[in-house]
């Protein structure tokens, strides 16, 4: 590998902040527990803890754990349906995530259950295509910060039920959000025109796809811009899901550092955007006396496609994804 293309992949590099050494007992306490009586009782015997931090990963961990109680005890059927899916092992997760930013001034929300991703319609409208009901993006669920002009920042695409290995699905929904994300990015630079480039490259938005060649993956994709008007797609991390009570040991402590992962990935984007809000703010006031430079949104130009399963879903289910083996 060259020491260019090294430094390039360094550049995707995130790790992801630990959880405070104070929830160690805690965690080992419910996760160890021999039944799901025992974890039910280990879960809500919170340990005395002081300082915003600690309350926000207490607070995350309660929830998680609360989550993971109702898919254990569930008499359902896992694998029946979409729905299901999204009810035991995703939504409530990403409702845990939001719940856990460090700025609550952007009002982080979680909106489930075929949600219209705005961002494609203001896309589709600037092109002058005509949007209606039909017509919009209806993703199964988006992250919006309500306090930060309603911006998407993270969607959901959810291929079938656990298990579903059906390719033209699984590789339609990929593509579908990666258009989707494209969206979301450039609202995003046409929100904050005479923000810098310089700052914007450092922002990212993010798609979870549930699926997988196995069914059982929940995946987490990043798209960002770069130089020369590219846009980079990198798969930040994956979850197996595990359904049973018996992994628990095993799943449990993956489940928990995938979505502290989502918190702390969606904490840098709700910096850049703040950033990229403050600068537009500054050099608006500024362009009333001196010329102003290039704008956001005449650099950032992705295709924007909103893809039809009727139309399109054959057509890409020749275009992967394609996973590498050391993250599957």
């Amino acid at each position: 590998m060259t020491s260019s293309l090294t430094a390039h992949l360094a550049t995707f590099a995130f790790h992801a902040p630990s959880l405070p050494e104070c929830c160690t007992s805690y965690v080992n306490a419910v996760i160890g527990s021999e039944d799901l009586k025992a974890f039910k009782k280990a879960s809500r015997s919170l340990p005395d803890h002081d300082g915003p931090e600690s309350q926000l990963a207490f607070d995350f961990l309660e929830d998680v754990f609360r989550a993971a109680y109702e898919a254990y005890s569930t008499h359902q059927d896992t694998r029946d349906g979409e729905s299901t899916f999204n009810g035991l092992f995703i939504y409530r997760f990403l409702v845990a995530v939001c719940k856990a930013l460090k700025d609550h001034s952007c009002q982080a929300d979680f909106k489930r259950d075929e949600a219209n991703l705005v961002a494609m319609s203001k896309q589709l409208i600037a092109l002058g295509l005509e949007v209606d009901n039909k017509s919009q993006y209806k993703a199964d669920g988006l992250i919006k910060f309500y306090g930060l002009n309603q911006l998407e920042a993270l969607l959901l695409e959810t291929s079938g039920s656990l298990n579903n290995t059906d390719k033209v699905k699984i590789n339609f929904d990929h593509h579908k959000a990666i258009f989707g994300s494209l969206a979301m990015l450039k609202t995003v630079a046409d929100e904050f025109p005479h923000a810098s480039i310089k700052t914007f490259k450092d922002l990212k938005v993010y798609f979870v796809h549930a699926a997988g060649l196995t069914g059982t993956k929940v995946h987490l994709w990043s798209i960002r811009f770069r130089p020369q008007e590219t846009y980079e797609l990198w798969r930040e991390s994956s979850l197996e899901i595990m359904p049973s009570f018996e992994d628990r040991l095993k799943f449990l402590p993956a489940l928990i550092q995938f979505f502290w992962s989502i918190k702390g990935l969606l904490d840098k984007s709700v910096e850049v955007i703040v950033a990229l809000r403050d600068e537009h703010e500054k050099i608006q006031a500024e362009s009333r006396r001196f010329a102003s430079p290039p704008r956001l949104t005449d650099i950032v130009n992705p295709i924007i496609l909103r893809l039809s399963q009727e139309e399109d879903s054959a057509g890409v289910s020749k275009l992967g994804p394609f996973y590498s083996p050391p993250h599957d």
